[in-house]
């Protein structure tokens, strides 16, 4: 449903420019209709002008439910399914592949061998019929193995309006960090990303613009200012009327 919505919104100027040729053409049968009508001698000609203006009205009246429909559909109705479009359009995530550790055995410890001496003979002293034994080989020592590094992910974005592209949802950064992404509205007014601790829903203002981005850097900051840790990024778009979709938050952490 919300996909046939997004259809009728996007194609609605030719819905309208369809419907305007159409009264066109049924102002121009009214004329000729009206003509024929005074010009009629007989009743038949007048009752079949009479069901022309009929039909001319109703076709009128089918085009302004048309219309009427396009525009309640292209405005009201998708923004109210607006989030659902954009999930429809939104790609499936490649799922990310974690290595998985493995353990390195350890190489088997070869035990000494007895190497047994020749019979004694009798002018050999019993001290020289004393077995010798091999030194047993080191075992070399285990390797680590890497820790894999931590899986960046999108961000959350339920409109494709507000759109944070990076960083993405655990990446580390530090220093000067640019946040790129898409801020636009049909009554675009402005944009801002505030900030907050991750898991808090304290957010505060830290930057923004008056113009729309279409992927590109939304605003550039100095990580050093909010200090180490996991901190939350929120994008909202605000439209003339003060409202704005659905905003995008992505989770990053500061390490400097």
């Amino acid at each position: 449903m919300a996909i046939l919505i997004d259809y009728v919104a996007t194609y609605a100027p030719w819905l309208y420019a369809v419907c305007g040729l159409v009264a066109l053409f049924q102002i121009y049968r009214l004329w000729n209709v009206r003509n024929e009508r005074r010009q009629a001698v007989f009743s038949l000609e007048r009752e079949k002008a009479i069901h022309e203006l009929q039909s001319i009205f109703s076709t009128a009246l089918l085009l302004l439910l048309i219309m009427g429909g396009t525009y309640f559909t292209s405005t009201t109705l998708r923004d109210a399914v607006a989030s659902q479009i954009a999930e429809a359009r939104a790609p499936n995530p490649t799922p990310a592949i974690i290595p998985t550790p493995t353990n390195t055995p350890l190489p088997a410890t070869e035990t000494p061998t007895v190497t047994p001496t020749s019979p004694p003979d009798l002018a050999t002293s019993a001290a020289e019929a004393t077995p010798e034994f091999e030194q047993p080989l080191e075992a070399p020592q285990p390797t680590d193995t890497p820790a894999p590094e931590p899986v960046v992910q999108a961000a959350s974005c339920p409109d494709p309006r507000a759109v944070i592209a990076a960083p993405g949802n655990g990446q580390v950064v530090s220093g000067i960090v640019s946040v790129a992404g898409t801020a636009s509205h049909e009554q675009f007014q402005y944009y801002k990303i505030e900030y907050a601790s991750a898991g808090s829903e304290s957010f505060n203002y830290l930057n923004g613009g008056n113009s729309p981005v279409i992927n590109g850097v939304l605003i550039t900051f100095d990580s050093t200012v909010l200090g180490n840790g996991g901190w939350t990024l929120r994008l909202i778009v605000v439209d003339n009327t003060g409202n704005f979709p659905p905003p995008c938050q992505v989770t990053v952490q500061i390490q400097n």
